[in-house]
């Protein structure tokens, strides 16, 4: 750049100096973009690859660690670096405010699920109903909804505590769930999803987060370099993603794209009944503001490195739908986060003291 400059004539340097300056400016607020919309952008670029260019995903899918392949081996990642993320929650006794969430995030919103199925069966294509559904029962969202808590000035131990939890007890409840799910397709044992689950989710999970607490080196590492780690994270994600598509690219390709559009308002439908219901909740409970906020904002996020974790657990037969399975966790992860982070950033601006929950819904 000084060379540059150093060759303009005297009269055009100062302009010079604005116009790499402005470029400087312009590059660093793409690269801000990236960051804070990556997980957005990365599935709609896996996706879109996996569409258009499905080889590679085909040839990745056959690679073998034992019995897993690349989507078991990233999903394990995902849960051991999640599990070694997990704060502190010293300010998490809120005995109340902990049942209403786990109560709301393992039983209540699962629920959704059969109205999907039954008022969507015939009218849809099951595999996508099956898959929205599958979306409805996992539990609480593991990293994007703690930043948002955070971001809303919410009771941040309560939020890790709330999805620690949930996510735990969760490897117990979705066999079952799954099991109902798939019902009219193909038989699910919920022991044998129990067993998968456990290996997939639960062992890492609790190896991540045994790891945070016996190793300062790590604990440090990870709070330093929080923002790369979550990369990772969600690269993983994403590499799951694009290996279910490539892998099922011939019937999401054959998908009717009213089916599609449908499945698309559910995403944003589901996201928006867990919504007004939480505030109803938590109103209904008399929650303090701080706790207001994080049980309206968990309770109405489900999980997508879950959804990664159960559809690679399910039997082989439901393993090679995918691909078509994928498609409305992705459709509803994107819906909650365009949705929340609007909210949460209006949530920030507002008075602590002042009126959170008169900007939950437009007035």
């Amino acid at each position: 750049r000084s060379v540059l400059v150093g060759r303009c004539q005297p009269q055009t340097k100062r302009a010079c100096v604005h116009s790499f300056s402005g470029l400087g400016d312009a590059l660093m607020a793409v690269k801000e973009f990236v960051l804070k919309n990556f997980l957005i952008l990365g599935l709609l670029t896996v996706i879109t690859f996996g569409l258009v260019c499905p080889e590679p995903g085909l040839a990745a899918n056959g690679i073998k660690f034992g019995t897993w392949g690349l989507p078991q081996v990233a999903v394990v990642v995902i849960f051991v670096m999640s599990g070694a993320c997990l704060d502190s929650v010293s300010d998490a006794n809120q005995p109340k405010a902990l049942v209403l969430g786990i109560v709301l995030v393992l039983f209540v919103t699962p629920a959704t699920a059969w109205p999907i199925l039954h008022f969507g069966a015939g009218r849809v294509d099951m595999t996508l109903l099956q898959g929205m559904a599958l979306f409805c029962v996992v539990p609480t969202t593991l990293s994007s909804g703690v930043t948002m808590v955070t971001q809303a000035k919410g009771n941040v131990s309560l939020a890790v505590f709330l999805t620690t939890v949930t996510n735990l007890l969760g490897v117990l409840t979705m066999p079952w769930s799954m099991s109902r799910i798939f019902a009219a397709t193909v038989p699910i044992k919920p022991t044998d999803m129990l067993g998968e689950l456990l290996w997939l989710t639960l062992v890492p999970l609790v190896f991540g987060m045994s790891l945070r607490e016996v190793s300062g080196s790590i604990r440090k590492f990870v709070k330093d370099n929080k923002k790369v780690v979550g990369l990772c994270q969600n690269s993983c994600i994403l590499c799951v993603v694009w290996l279910m598509v490539s892998g099922a690219q011939e019937k999401i390709v054959g998908s009717a794209p009213k089916d599609l559009w449908a499945c698309l308002a559910m995403a944003g439908g589901v996201h928006l009944v867990f919504r007004v219901g939480g505030y109803f909740v938590a109103t209904a409970a008399r929650l303090p503001p701080r706790e207001w906020v994080t049980i309206v904002l968990m309770c109405s996020q489900k999980s997508l490195p879950v959804c990664v974790s159960v559809i690679s657990a399910l039997p082989q037969e439901l393993r090679e739908r995918s691909g078509v399975l994928i498609v409305p966790c992705v459709m509803a992860h994107a819906a909650q986060l365009i949705i929340d982070s609007i909210l949460a950033v209006r949530w920030e601006l507002q008075d602590p003291a002042g009126e959170l929950k008169g900007s939950l819904l437009p007035k």
